[in-house]
């Protein structure tokens, strides 16, 4: 009866025991919600690992510091969009529809996690070293999807043919993001979506056959 006792202690023990990915994406969460609610200077490690019971020294074992971190963050999120974008995507016909979509589409994911959206506009993109991590590879493949709708709209005719496929997804791109950040510096106070069918007319009327 007694070794009984003693193996069913030692299964909760182990069963309970958290794994060391389960920990770094605690911390990866913790980080987020307080990046996004404080600002990244305004928030210390300390704040980090206080938030989810772990010692300042634990959380390093796991993290350089808190810019690691900050770096970290996007990871899942943008290969999340990569692989979303795939798929609502797959079957749409004309440029002007897939440029409609991507932009509907685009908004919506990030009303739907507007933490991963304040950490990466309002903290993120300003910090140079972003522009050296893999994470900023795929963020330029997700901004390139634009420029191959718009160069196959040039080429079936839809689409101005003195077109610059490059410089028609700067104009599309920077719209969307001054969109998304002035959402976000306002706290997200009024639907994101208010007057996108206006602003997107405007674009797409200046990419269109006359």
């Amino acid at each position: 009866m007694k070794k009984e006792k003693v193996l069913k202690k030692k299964v909760k023990r182990k069963t309970g025991k958290q794994s060391s990915s389960d920990t770094r994406m605690q911390i990866i969460e913790a980080a987020k919600k307080l990046f996004a609610d404080k600002g990244f200077h305004q928030t210390t490690v300390v704040d980090i690992s206080k938030s989810i019971g772990l010692s300042e020294a634990a959380l390093y074992e796991y993290f350089k510091g808190k810019e690691d971190l900050l770096l970290e963050i996007p990871d899942l999120w943008i290969s999340e969009l990569l692989e979303d974008l795939e798929n609502h995507l797959f079957g749409i016909k004309g440029a002007e529809n897939k440029l409609r979509k991507y932009l509907w589409w685009y908004l919506r994911r990030i009303e739907l996690s507007p933490l991963d959206a304040k950490v990466v506009y309002l903290n993120l993109k300003t910090n140079a070293k972003f522009l050296k991590t893999d994470v900023y590879l795929n963020v330029k493949t997700l901004y390139y999807y634009p420029v191959s709708i718009i160069s196959e709209g040039i080429k079936n005719g839809e689409l101005r043919a003195d077109l610059d496929p490059q410089a028609a997804r700067d104009i599309f791109i920077s719209t969307m993001d001054h969109l998304v950040t002035c959402w976000l510096l306002n706290d997200m106070s009024y639907p994101l979506f208010e007057n996108i069918e206006t602003i997107f007319s405007i674009i797409v009327n200046g990419f269109r056959c006359e």
